[in-house]
């Protein structure tokens, strides 16, 4: 799956409860370059996040504090198998619908596993694995699964051949070792899940060593715990998680923390805002997504991670953003008011902004979508007017090369869509002309 839409939920609502996350797009996932969706070798993932995650822990500021492993699906596959990899370096893990096991209802049939076995090595990129829908299969919300299947990022064909026979190897292999997991863990699965199977995760809390383990089971829940349910279903899920870390990062005197070598990483600082909460300490830690916290801290998403490098006017990034052309979105994200967007595609975009980063690529939620468009009529017929259309979407993902214009919202003393003298595209003429007068910047 795609971390910036996935990711971003528990990165959010992990950083609001004062929690550092880090995180990555797996090679060929997502916006990571490679061929889409394939895994030629599960381990090339596993080291790819040891190398990333360790380095992060070498830095100086993060060498004393506690590491919990985070993993949906196949991320908790790959958060197993890094403890595996280094059992005494991680605190604890979290693990929601762990691939430690394929349904056998998802399963291919032994006799079509073996003949694809044999070609393997012949056609390892080949999308011929049947499977049924994932997407239908793993989110319960309708509407949530739409807008999943409305993200491009998301890989939505049929498993290539190697990618699948990888996957079902991780999970034996997983299957047939649970007793070697030793680390403190939590396991949340849905009872109704019909992709990886909630027995395996009873057969983890079961035969794994561990002295400190909790197992969530939540009846009539699919697999998508944290991202296909309803809000107040994630909400139960978050809660859970959430309590969890609490609970066994209260006393930071009792956790154990193994040293480890020294790394360069050019990873961003966070930066404190104006907006931290007077009774809350402030925490100085990073974080790979971006967008502000209920604590003020600035996040950066992992596509766009480098150092706080001054530009050639001497200002750092942090001055550009709060002074240069991206105000216009921080202002929007620290003080949760609308921007109106104006697209490539002729659409317009009403909404607040919840995370951006320098390229315009933004989160927005409470967005109204607005367009035009004209009837089709038979021929002979008179062309039809022009028509009006809007639509509501909760939380969206814009890319930034299809942003033509930002602006705050025109219509400070109401609702936009109130807006009866000029048309949207009147709107925007005089509102770009008025701001280019002040020596405003339109990201184009």
């Amino acid at each position: 799956m795609e971390l910036f839409m996935f990711g971003l939920e528990c990165g959010i609502r992990l950083a609001s409860a004062g929690y550092a996350v880090f995180g990555m797009d797996y090679e060929g996932h997502g916006r990571s370059k490679g061929a889409r969706c394939y895994i030629k070798k599960f381990s090339n993932i596993v080291n790819d996040c040891y190398d990333y995650y360790t380095s992060i822990s070498a830095q100086e500021e993060y060498k004393e504090k506690g590491r919990f492993l985070y993993g949906e699906s196949m991320g908790g596959a790959v958060a197993l198998l890094l403890h595996k990899k280094d059992p005494s370096f991680w605190n604890g893990a979290l693990l929601v619908a762990p691939m430690c096991k394929i349904s056998e209802k998802a399963k291919p049939h032994p006799i079509v596993i073996n003949l694809l076995t044999r070609v393997e090595e012949i056609i390892p990129k080949w999308k011929i694995v049947p499977t049924k829908d994932v997407i239908d299969a793993a989110f319960k919300d309708p509407v949530k699964r739409e807008e999943i299947r409305n993200n491009k990022l998301i890989y939505q064909d049929k498993p290539r051949l190697k990618t699948a026979l990888e996957m079902l190897r991780t999970s034996m292999n997983l299957e047939d070792s649970l007793h070697e997991i030793t680390l403190p863990f939590i396991v949340l699965h849905g009872e109704a899940d019909i992709l990886t199977d909630p027995e395996i995760s009873k057969a983890l809390f079961e035969k794994s060593s561990s002295r400190d383990k909790t197992i969530k089971l939540y009846p009539g829940m699919w697999h998508g715990l944290t991202s296909g349910e309803t809000d107040a279903n994630v909400d139960l899920v978050f809660a859970d998680i959430i309590n969890w870390l609490d609970v066994r990062t209260a006393d930071s005197a009792s956790l154990t923390v193994t040293p480890v070598r020294d790394v360069t990483v050019n990873v961003q600082k966070v930066v404190e805002g104006a907006s931290n909460d007077q009774g809350k300490p402030k925490r100085q830690y990073a974080s790979l997504l971006c967008g502000l916290n209920g604590g003020g801290r600035r996040l950066v998403h992992r596509s766009s991670i480098r150092p706080m490098e001054e530009d050639t006017n001497g200002k750092t990034e942090e001055e550009e953003f709060n002074t240069g052309p991206l105000s216009v979105l921080m202002m929007s994200v620290k003080n949760n008011t609308q921007v109106l967007i104006n697209c490539r595609n002729n659409r317009k975009l009403l909404g607040r902004v919840r995370a951006f980063d320098r390229h315009c690529n933004m989160v927005l939620e409470n967005v109204r979508e607005m367009w035009t468009e004209v009837p089709k009529t038979g021929k002979g017929k008179k062309k039809a007017l022009p028509v009006n259309r809007d639509r509501f979407i909760s939380k969206m993902f814009l890319r930034g090369d299809s942003v033509i214009i930002v602006l705050r919202n025109p219509n400070r003393g109401g609702a936009f869509l109130q807006v009866t003298k000029y048309t949207l595209t009147e709107v925007f003429d005089h509102e770009r002309e008025s701001l280019t007068k002040r020596h405003l910047w339109f990201p184009s």
